[in-house]
């Protein structure tokens, strides 16, 4: 009984420290963020390896370093204010110019700030894919394993995904929970996984890859239902075959590829299988397995969104009410909704009075 009663005291704990942490998402980590700036601008040592990045070669090119860490704690922090800040004084307020009704003012908000991280995060991850060898060509992924040296402008890529997604652990906490919860927990999971293995074990290259399938249809979708909350009907529609046309081509076929790639090419490529940390090498044979294993896991996760996303196509065009298939409404059980698809990372939702009082 007294286990049972402390864990219960934990738990109740951290429920509420989450929950301070969700009603000051602003506050906390700008003064983080202020404290770090001050003492890069006083010009403290190591200061600067928190706002920019770290271990730069005599040729110009980086390479990994324990002030990785740092980078991503405060990118972390920067995250989490200027999505608060950015849903409070910028998209909650648009909701209102834009007549959304204002039940799904905050919804409208966490849609319209992923649609703007997602195309963000596309359009960097071409711009550092666009001039490299493995683009379009998978053989790239393992030719001259180790890889272990970046660019500056794909080392800023690639840690700045790493600390969205960690950021994203932070909003899965104090979101609204959806029906398709465990799956979400499951993806995030997956994802923070295969990043921080692709960065630790230099298998950069295939990672840019995943995250430019991923990134093209979560944008589209984040469009599709800001479209939904503004104007329901042909233009939301419109946008919702553009994400599902997207979401085929990189996530179900160019993604699946990627996962063969992974299978089938290594053999042909790899110079040789060999764990040798202290020389890049983290590539004994069996860990093509694990990589193959994480993205399969991720793949399986993506064929049931599909199919939920198969599923309102087929509710559109048995329904009459266009309104039917995108209800967001948590008390409908038999809603099929293009909310649910993919999950909607939702902070805690607000009643009416507390909606007014934000935008006063």
């Amino acid at each position: 009984m007294k286990k049972s009663h402390s864990i219960k005291m934990k738990e109740r704990n951290l429920h509420g420290f989450t929950r301070y942490l969700a009603q000051h998402q602003i506050e906390i980590p700008l003064k983080v963020i202020m404290f770090i700036v001050a003492g890069y601008f006083l010009q403290l040592p190591f200061f600067q390896n928190f706002i920019f990045i770290a271990n730069k070669r005599g040729d110009g090119r980086y390479e990994k370093s324990f002030w990785d860490l740092a980078f991503l704690f405060f990118y972390i922090c920067v995250f989490t204010a200027l999505r608060a800040a950015t849903m409070n004084y910028i998209l909650t307020p648009a909701a209102k110019y834009f007549s959304v009704p204002i039940q799904k003012y905050q919804r409208f908000a966490e849609q319209s700030w992923s649609f703007l991280y997602y195309t963000f995060a596309f359009i960097f991850g071409i711009y550092v894919m666009k001039d490299s060898p493995w683009w379009f060509d998978s053989t790239y992924f393992w030719r001259d394993y180790p890889v272990y040296d970046f660019t500056k402008s794909f080392k800023y890529y690639y840690l700045i995904q790493f600390a969205f997604w960690l950021q994203q652990v932070f909003v899965l906490q104090i979101e609204a929970p959806r029906k398709d919860y465990q799956e979400l927990v499951l993806h995030h999971i997956n994802t923070l996984l295969l990043v921080s293995f692709s960065y630790t074990c230099n298998f950069t290259r295939v990672g840019n890859a995943v995250f430019v399938c991923m990134d093209l249809p979560d944008a589209f979708l984040a469009l599709a239902k800001t479209l939904n909350y503004m104007m329901p009907g042909m233009i939301c529609n419109a946008a919702f075959v553009v994400m599902f046309i997207s979401w085929m081509y990189t996530r179900v076929y160019i993604y699946g590829k990627i996962i063969l790639s992974t299978l089938t090419e290594p053999e042909l490529y790899v110079p040789e299988f060999v764990l040798d940390p202290l020389n890049g090498q983290w590539f004994p044979h069996f860990v093509k397995y694990i990589i193959a294993g994480l993205m399969i896991g991720l793949y399986l996760l993506i064929l049931f969104w599909t199919l939920m996303i198969i599923k309102v196509f087929v509710k559109m065009a048995i329904s009459s009410e266009a309104s039917d298939v995108r209800s967001d409404d948590e008390d409908e059980a038999e809603a099929i909704s293009i909310e649910k698809i993919e999950g909607d990372h939702s902070t805690p939702k607000l009643n009416a009075k507390d909606l007014k009082a934000k935008l006063q």
